[in-house]
């Protein structure tokens, strides 16, 4: 009996014993489940925040400024309501500094502008009616006691005519000396220098068709109904004959120039895309790419130039193609890994640009969920701007040398860079790896070796933006035409990009430009050392009259 009742007591607890452990795994299940939901939920929340992201730079990208501008705050002004975190010298300073009122003057140019004095003045002259001027006493006429005048444009619409070249035609002379001689029987005056020899339309006409166009971002079609209200059935087709025909013409002037890019010793590369639908084993669809290269003349003067280059890939291949084998110096450019290979060439030094840097962080800035970590990268980049503008100054009214503004600009932005590289360490730390202020931040560690290079050399600034500026009137155009036709037509893009491009950075006017060098390359073609000199930077705009204004 006993050894029954013992067996009867041991039975509950088991039976508790193995529901404690049903328990623990059921516990242990719970817990798995719940980690594994959290994950999700987790992943869940993190793409929803990487598609919001997304979604308000579309936003911006639509109805927001396009401008990347942070209005610097008041000196002072962040320390009025942030007393516990500011220092004594800092609130001494900002009590110091006491407002005064400033009596508003009138700016020296202020007002409407008269018109400029180069243009053509035509004088009309306005008179009472005789009985209106005569004394209504005796009739007499009124003394004149001096006039008014007043200006006013008058723009005179296009017109067009058509010149009759005449070519006067000399036979042979009668004299006995002239036939006893091996001499021309008829001579022919020459006729109009052109650049298409055997066209319909004059220097000026694909001028004014490339200006249209490759300038001001007109395309053919566009252009075809403008010269058909003038009367003129120019069909685009004929003009798109006629472009690529001029630039084949300009590839001795393209040849130098490239000759010169790759001797530059700085250089800035960017690409952009553009659609060709013609184009070989490719369908119409797939991407090509628009290559822009920007350097300085190795001379004193260093004065800029622009080469634009077709290619169908944006592979690494290309740029260093395009940069040849000879190249050495500075080479910036923004993040893009298919310049990585040929920024690792020996004689070359790879520069990072601080405008896509700051780019990243601005797009947080602007976000829905600001946070002030992004304010204070764009702070740090705020001063090296601030730096750069103040040498630049100085540099560009000559009261620094080229070396004395290297060392000056590279010893009081060192400084800035080692804050910097310590805040984005720091902060890396504390944000989540994936989100967009980590991505941004770590984006700025990946470029940061290359981008504080800029101070090495005078010609460089902090950023790459002077190539994206002379490649965005190829993107306004191409927002226009959104297409190329053949790769014929994209290479003569290319090279009348080059030397627009290159003539407005050099001072010139390019209507007046080109119709300076279409009347002058063909006289000079077989001339290599005279085909240079018509360069933009290396022509003088004083040089050559200016085309008339009307």
């Amino acid at each position: 009996m006993a050894g029954s009742s013992s067996n009867k007591n041991k039975a509950p607890v088991h039976d508790l014993e193995r529901q404690i452990g049903e328990l623990h795994l059921a516990l242990a299940e719970r817990d798995a489940i719940i980690a594994e939901h959290t994950t999700t939920i987790a992943e869940q929340n993190e793409a929803l925040q990487a598609a919001n992201r997304y979604l308000e730079t579309l936003k911006r990208m639509l109805f927001g400024p396009k401008s990347e501008r942070v209005a610097e705050p008041a000196a002072g002004q962040g320390l009025l309501f942030n007393e516990a975190e500011a220092d004594s010298s800092s609130v001494e300073a900002v009590d110091a500094k006491t407002p005064e009122l400033v009596k508003r003057t009138k700016a020296a140019h202020s007002g409407r502008r008269r018109p400029a004095g180069e243009f053509k003045r035509v004088e009309i002259i306005h008179e009472l009616a005789e009985e209106d001027s005569a004394c209504p006493w005796c009739n007499c006429q009124r003394p004149k006691i001096g006039e008014e005048r007043s200006e006013e444009y008058e723009v005179i619409p296009a017109q067009l005519i058509v010149k009759v070249h005449i070519r006067v035609k000399y036979g042979p002379c009668q004299c006995d000396d002239f036939a006893g001689h091996d001499e021309k029987a008829i001579v022919t005056a020459p006729g109009p220098v052109r650049i298409a020899p055997g066209s319909l339309y004059s220097n000026s006409v694909a001028a004014l068709v490339i200006v249209n166009k490759f300038c001001d971002g007109l395309p053919l079609y566009r252009q075809e109904a403008w010269f058909a209200r003038l009367g003129l059935e120019l069909a685009r087709s004929t003009m798109a004959r006629l472009v690529i025909r001029v630039a084949t013409a300009l590839s001795p002037l393209i040849d130098c120039l490239k000759r010169d890019i790759r001797g530059s010793p700085v250089l800035g590369m960017d690409e952009t895309e553009v659609q060709v639908l013609k184009e070989d084993g490719r369908p119409p669809s797939a991407p090509s790419r628009m290559w822009i290269a920007r350097g300085f003349t190795a001379d004193e003067a260093a004065k800029p130039f622009v080469w634009f280059a077709y290619h169908d890939s944006r592979s690494g291949d290309v740029a260093e193609a395009l940069v040849g084998s000879g190249f050495s110096g500075f080479l910036q450019t923004d993040g893009y890994a298919g310049y990585n290979r040929l920024g690792k060439r020996p004689g070359i030094v790879h520069v990072g640009c601080w405008a896509h840097i700051r780019r990243k962080f601005h797009e947080q800035y602007v976000s829905a969920k600001a946070t002030p970590l992004a304010e204070q990268a764009l702070d740090h980049i705020r001063r090296l701007y601030t730096i750069e503008r103040r040498w630049r100054s100085q540099l560009r009214d000559s009261l620094v040398t080229r070396d004395e503004f290297v060392a000056g600009r590279r010893a009081e932005v060192e400084p800035v860079f080692d804050e910097f590289l310590n805040w984005l360490q720091g902060s890396y730390k504390t944000v989540p790896e994936r989100g967009g202020l980590g991505l941004a931040i770590s984006y700025a560690l990946g470029q940061f070796r290359r981008a504080v290079r800029y101070v090495d050399h005078w010609l460089l600034t902090p950023d790459n933006n002077a190539v994206e500026n002379a490649i965005r009137p190829f993107v306004i155009g191409r927002n226009n035409w959104q297409f190329m036709d053949t790769p014929a037509g994209a290479r003569a893009s290319a090279c009348l990009y080059s030397l627009i491009e290159t003539a407005k950075a050099n001072g010139h006017e390019p209507y007046s430009y080109l119709c300076h060098l279409f009347s002058t390359l063909p006289l000079v073609a077989d001339n290599p050392a005279a085909v240079s000199q018509l360069l933009p930077y290396r022509l003088d705009p004083r040089s050559y009259k200016t085309a008339p204004t009307g």
